[in-house]
C-alpha cells in the first residue's frame, strides 16, 4: 500500500490540532512515516477499507470485553472459591481483587506497548515492562503456594492461575484490537482532512499536488 507523495508531503505542513490527541508533536517527518506504517502494517487497501476496518476491531474488542467480563462474573466471582485462601503477598489482594488487577495492569500494559511501537516513544514501553512483571508475578504466585507451601491445595492453584492467564490472554488481545482501531481512526480523519489517496502500491497514485490540480 502506498500514498501519493507530493499529496502527503503538502498536508502534513498543514497538520491541524484534531489529530495531535493520538499523536504527540512531532517533525513533520515522524507524522508522515506513521502514517504510511500503519497503512503498510495494517494492510489498509483504500479509503473506504478504513471505516471498515476500524468497526470490525471495535466489534471484536466488545466480544472480548463481554466475555472477559462474564467469565469474571462465572468463574471467579460466583464461583465457590474461598477468597480468605491464599490472599496475595502483593498489596493483600483476594483471589478476585488479583483478577481484577490482572484484567487492569494486562490492558494498560498492553496498551501502552502497542502505542510506544507505533509512536516511537520511550517512557510507555517502561510503564508496561513495570505492569508485565506484576501480572506475571501474580500469575506465578497461586502455583507457588500451591507447589511450595501448603496453603493451597495443587488443583486449586493450578485453577486459579488458569483463569488468571485467561483473563490476561484476553485483555491483551482486547487491546491490540483497540489500538488498531483509535490509530485507524486517526488516519482515516488525518486523510480526510488534507485530502489524502491510498492507494494499491501496484496502481500509480492520483496526484493530488496543486500543480495538478491547476
Amino acid at each position: 500500500m502506498s500514498m501519493s507523495g507530493d499529496a502527503m508531503e503538502s498536508s502534513l505542513d498543514g497538520f491541524g490540532q484534531e489529530e495531535e490527541g493520538l499523536v504527540s508533536d512531532g517533525p513533520t517527518a515522524h507524522r508522515r512515516e506513521l502514517a504510511d506504517r500503519l497503512i503498510r502494517r495494517l494492510n489498509v487497501k483504500n479509503h473506504n477499507a478504513i471505516y471498515e476496518m476500524i468497526s470490525a476491531k471495535a466489534y471484536y474488542s466488545g466480544i472480548l470485553i463481554a466475555i472477559l467480563v462474564f467469565f469474571y462474573w462465572i468463574f471467579i466471582y460466583s464461583a465457590k472459591d474461598n477468597s480468605e485462601v491464599g490472599v496475595s503477598i502483593l498489596m493483600a489482594f483476594s483471589f478476585a481483587n488479583v483478577a481484577i488487577a490482572v484484567m487492569f495492569l494486562g490492558l494498560f500494559s498492553a496498551f501502552f506497548r502497542d502505542y510506544s511501537r507505533e509512536l516511537g516513544q520511550l517512557l510507555p514501553s517502561l510503564i508496561s515492562g513495570g505492569m508485565i512483571i506484576v501480572c506475571g508475578f501474580y500469575f506465578i504466585e497461586p502455583l507457588v503456594y500451591g507447589f511450595v507451601s501448603n496453603e493451597l491445595e495443587i488443583q486449586t492453584a493450578i485453577w486459579r492461575s488458569a483463569r488468571l492467564g485467561f483473563l490476561w490472554g484476553g485483555v491483551t488481545f482486547c487491546a491490540h484490537f483497540l489500538v488498531d482501531a483509535s490509530l485507524l481512526l486517526w488516519l482515516k480523519q488525518f486523510c480526510v482532512n488534507h485530502d489524502i489517496d491510498i492507494s494499491p502500491a501496484e496502481v500509480r497514485p492520483r496526484d493530488l499536488s496543486a500543480d495538478s490540480i491547476a
